[in-house]
């Protein structure tokens, strides 16, 4: 019997140079619906934080932005975290759906109204992660 054999090169730690890369290689391929909030470490000094939320429904409710807000307000203010990285975990396509747009609107209001800057969004989906751009910015700047 003879096959094909595939050879895949190690991970190395230029592939894991920049934290959305880090993020994706620890959250792997889609389990089950999930949402994740990773706050990077601040410049201001603290580590790192990661929150899973794994109770949400797969529609965003009405008073979602304002849940999420209250999150993310409080994490802000008392561990001085300035950004946001969303991780949307779900089986599919790695390409955003409308569920996936509603989310990610819901993620960035809640951060543009906590004064939290939405990195970079990140789909989980059945092969893998896909790094997509956030939504653009709901604050008119002043």
């Amino acid at each position: 019997m003879t096959g094909a054999f595939r050879t895949y090169r190690p991970v190395a730690a230029d592939d894991l140079e920049r934290l959305e890369a880090r993020i994706a290689s620890v959250l792997g391929p889609a389990i089950r619906w999930q949402l994740w909030l990773f706050f990077p470490p601040s410049a201001f000094g603290g580590d790192g934080l990661s929150m899973p939320c794994n109770d949400l429904p797969r529609r965003p409710p009405a008073d979602a932005a304002d849940m999420l807000f209250t999150a993310i307000d409080e994490i802000a203010r008392h561990t001085a975290h300035t950004e946001l990285i969303l991780a949307l975990e779900r089986r599919g396509s790695p390409d955003p759906g409308r569920l996936d747009r509603d989310w990610m609107r819901v993620v960035a209001d809640a951060c543009d109204r906590a004064g939290v800057h939405l990195r970079s969004v990140l789909i989980s989906h059945m092969r893998g992660v896909r790094e997509h751009a956030p939504p653009e910015s709901t604050l008119v700047e002043a």
